[in-house]
């Protein structure tokens, strides 16, 4: 008997197939929703950490702004802080905006922008007190501390809208993957009871896992990278501080040594020890410029540069080893040359170090040519600066001239001579060059030579005039010439602790020392020293801790306390100069640590440059040629007026340096006394004493025509 199908059956089925397909489309497409608020959130949380990150460069720009100009008088760096009072209010309403619907977030974005609005206000009132109350009344503000309050309470808000930020991205990533996995099962259920629901429901979950997927690829890259880059820089810091300090211990040492040793066998041996030490450090140093700008933590510092001077250090740092191997080492200038091109000048002289040291080392007979030249460009403020060095050596292999540019790569041409070397050097000398905007190439004939061309274009001609390299700093080093004082000397490394008490040996200054944090603030509360010198890794407490603490002391806020440090890394010297008195990096040498401490301590009145002066010329015992006053008398008159009132570091180099050269035309020990300690002054920045000491030029003159009268 047959028996017809159950309609109702059938329709039952074809109810629920169409209420499932209907449910997994509904589903698919609240998922989607719901997932694209999602990236959307995220998405305005990486923007939260961008506003952050611009409006924290803004206001550390204006920070230093106001300091250049606190330091100098000179307008122009009030541009970035007009930048930053122009584009802080635009970048905060953004930051507002992103954060309105986190209201603990927004509290926080609130106080930093009370705060940066007071830190603006701070810099403007320096800014007035500069130029309405001078130099030093500006610095007596800074001295209050409360400019690096106000910053310290910025970088607070800015950590804790970070970790807030941090907290919240992860957070969505990890929902939005859940979210997106009960959609799939949805989708995938609601799919065996529809092929039309199935297919849609699997097409929308797999759209959703493809941009899940990728922002949460790119999230992961981008935290993985920004570990790789805290990684490099930890491991950077520890590896410069872990070597530099041994070294500097070896260096310092064997200065002391130089002067008590009487053997000529034994001398010999203390400069190869020096020698050797010195090698060791410069490899260190190609090991660690490596790796900078391997992780791009590498800066480089624009200022007015005459290769000339460069070439006069080349020629005096080779010439003689070049000699002892009876190779002729020329450098050459073009003489219509710009005399000051905004280029990184340290930078510049390594990369010609570098080659020419190979050059030296490669090169047996012959000669070794170092030519500097350059092209015009359509502006005139512009030009292409040419730079060859051309040797009669070794050669290299004409396949190897591209794989000498990789790291730990030779040529191979002379293996004896490479063994004592990376394979650095030139892979340093690419990277430089390339990060100043240049290119360099190699050519070379196997036992004939090889020449390295340098070329530099769109360099920039400065107007202000480069800082002499020339001056004379190696003379002797007596810290009996500051003012007697006490020094409290804090490392946890003993050999340093006698080191230091080994260059102030038979001086009139008292030294106490200490070996971590804690001590550093028991002993300085205890002795009141007049200068503090402090290692920065420390156990107990380190070195930046106990700076806090010292300040804490009443009667110590104003004490100097000097960095000690073996990191070489340039985001920590800054850091580290900001918050100390002064700073030393080491290996440090007996003249790097005067300069240093001649900051802060006065000279006796017998020894100053001005009194030797005014001694050397009231006992008549140095006659003074009367070119030479001829010449003193203009540069009073012409020259000396703009220098004292700019008080501009570059130009007060200058003037130091003509002073030295008329001293060296016509022996004059006074002039050339004033002359090295101006120098000094401004070479550590010093504008007090600058200033001081540039008041001082007129009277100098007067004593020198009053010696000639008498």
């Amino acid at each position: 008997m047959y028996r017809r199908p159950n309609n109702q059956i059938y329709k039952t089925l074809v109810v629920v197939w169409l209420t499932l397909s209907i449910a997994s489309v509904i589903l698919a497409a609240i998922a989607w929703l719901d997932l694209s608020r999602k990236l959307q959130s995220t998405s305005e949380a990486a923007q939260i950490q961008d506003e952050v990150d611009t409006i924290l460069r803004l206001l550390l720009d204006a920070e230093n702004a106001q300091r250049g100009y606190t330091i100098t008088g000179d307008e122009r760096f009030l541009d970035a802080l007009e930048a930053g009072q122009t584009n802080l209010p635009a970048h905060f309403e953004r930051l507002v905006g992103l954060a309105k619907e986190d209201a603990e977030m927004l509290n926080h974005v609130v106080d930093l922008r009370a705060q940066a609005e007071l830190s603006l206000s701070h810099h403007r009132s320096l800014i007035t007190t500069r130029k309405e109350r001078g130099g030093q009344a500006a610095a007596d503000l800074v001295a209050s501390g409360e400019g690096k309050r106000l910053m310290d309470l910025v970088r607070a808000e800015v950590a804790q809208i970070r970790k807030l930020h941090a907290e919240l991205a992860t957070g969505h990533a990890g929902d939005a993957r859940g979210r997106v996995l009960r959609a799939s099962l949805v989708s995938l259920l609601a799919g065996s009871f529809g092929v039309g629901a199935g297919v849609i429901a699997l097409r929308l979950a797999r759209v959703m896992l493809d941009h899940q997927l990728r922002e949460t690829d790119l999230i992961e890259a981008k935290l993985q990278a920004e570990r790789s880059s805290q990684e490099k820089t930890v491991f950077l810091a520890n590896m410069s501080h872990e070597i530099r300090t041994p070294m500097n211990a070896i260096l310092g040492f064997s200065e002391l040594l130089q002067d008590d040793l009487k053997e000529p066998k034994h001398r010999q041996y203390l400069q190869s020890i020096r020698s050797s030490a010195t090698s060791l450090l410069q490899l260190i140093n190609d090991v660690l410029d490596m790796a900078k700008v391997e992780a791009g933590v590498l800066e480089l510092k624009l200022e007015p540069t005459d290769p000339r001077e460069i070439c006069d250090f080349l020629h005096t740092l080779f010439f003689e080893p070049a000699a002892k191997r009876g190779v002729k080492l020329e450098c050459k200038v073009a003489e219509d040359l710009p005399h000051a091109l905004l280029m990184d000048r340290i930078r510049l002289r390594q990369v010609l170090v570098n080659l020419v040291g190979n050059a030296v080392k490669f090169t047996d007979h012959g000669h070794i040519h170092v030519r500097v030249q350059w092209e015009k460009q359509q502006t005139s403020s512009h030009i292409t600066l040419l730079i060859e060095v051309q040797d009669t050596g070794v050669g290299i292999p004409h396949d190897r001239l591209e794989e000498i540019f990789r790291p730990f790569v030779q040529a191979g041409a002379n293996r004896e001579k490479e063994k004592g070397g990376t394979g650095l050097g030139l892979s340093i000398v690419r990277r430089l060059t390339e990060m100043m905007g240049g290119t360099v190439v190699a050519a070379s004939v196997l036992g004939q030579g090889s020449a390295f061309s340098l070329r530099f274009p769109d360099v920039a001609i400065s107007a202000r005039l480069a800082a002499s390299e020339k001056l004379d700093n190696g003379a002797a080093v007596d810290f009996g010439e500051l003012r007697p004082a006490t020094f409290l000397v804090v490392d946890d490394n003993e050999t340093n602790c006698q080191l230091v008490a080994g260059m102030f040996a038979g001086s009139h200054h008292r030294l106490v020392f200490g070996s971590n944090g804690r001590e550093a603030v028991a002993k300085a509360r205890e002795l009141r020293p007049d200068v503090i010198l402090l290692d920065i890794r420390m156990p107990n407490m380190d070195g930046r801790e106990a700076l806090l603490a010292i300040r804490k002391v009443s009667g110590l806020e104003l004490t100097p306390v000097i960095a000690v440090t073996a990191s070489s890394l340039m985001s920590e010297e800054t850091e580290l100069r900001t918050r100390f008195s002064g700073y030393v990096r080491k290996p440090f040498s007996k003249r790097e640590l005067f300069d240093e401490l001649a900051q802060f301590l006065p000279r006796h009145a017998a020894n100053d440059g001005v009194g030797a002066a005014a001694a050397n010329s009231d006992h008549g015992a140095m006659p003074v040629a009367p070119e030479l006053l001829e010449e003193l008398r203009r540069l009073l008159v012409e020259e000396w007026p703009a220098v004292r009132d700019s008080l501009a570091i570059n130009e007060s180099k200058a003037f130091a340096v003509k002073l030295q050269n008329l001293s060296r035309t016509w022996p004059c020990p006074p002039l050339a006394t004033y002359a090295q300690a101006l120098a000094r002054h401004a070479d550590s920045y010093a504008v007090m004493e600058l200033e001081k000491h540039l008041l001082a030029f007129s009277a100098l003159v007067e004593r020198l025509e009053r010696s000639v009268s008498s």
